[in-house]
């Protein structure tokens, strides 16, 4: 190990020995080269910016991987979900995208491992129940066409 290794902190060590996962590509975290740099304000513009690049899809990320099966677009097992019946839609991937983030941002600011053991908490099961309830829900709170959005609720007569 070398001094400029030694003097780094843990946290960053311990990011280049990380293997990246799936996980990390739907979180946003993996670029064509690894994991992403961590995102740092600039002093010169108003945005935050990251020098690593832009995130790849996490198909990218999981063709990539050793042992991974040739894709073929008429058997994409990526899409497998064309093949279940009408009734039985999965929740858009967008959703489950933002959802899989917020978590994985929630569970790494938690301070010290006490998000650790929660950390596994949110698995794809998970992750789609979750994308399910929050479809259904928007759902209802919007109706079926979205028209009940613009709508204000009805007063109840209070006497």
């Amino acid at each position: 190990m070398s001094d400029s290794d030694s003097s780094s902190p843990p946290a960053k060590r311990r990011k280049f020995q990380e293997k990246l996962t799936l996980y990390d590509a739907v979180a946003g975290r993996a670029g064509t080269a690894g994991f992403l740099s961590e995102p740092m304000e600039s002093k010169t513009r108003d945005t935050i910016t990251t020098s690593a690049g832009t995130a790849v899809p996490p198909e990218d990320v999981l063709f990539r991987q050793n042992g991974a099966p040739v894709r073929y677009e008429e058997d994409d097992v990526y899409f497998a979900d064309r093949h279940l019946k009408p009734d039985q839609k999965l929740p858009d991937s967008d959703l489950l995208k933002a959802l899989h983030r917020y978590a994985a941002d929630f569970y790494g600011s938690v301070e010290s491992g006490g998000g650790q053991r929660s950390f596994q908490s949110m698995d794809e099961t998970a992750l789609l129940a979750l994308g399910i309830l929050i479809e259904e829900a928007a759902r209802e709170a919007l109706g079926e066409t979205g028209d009940l959005a613009l709508l204000e609720p009805a007063e109840k007569d209070g006497g």
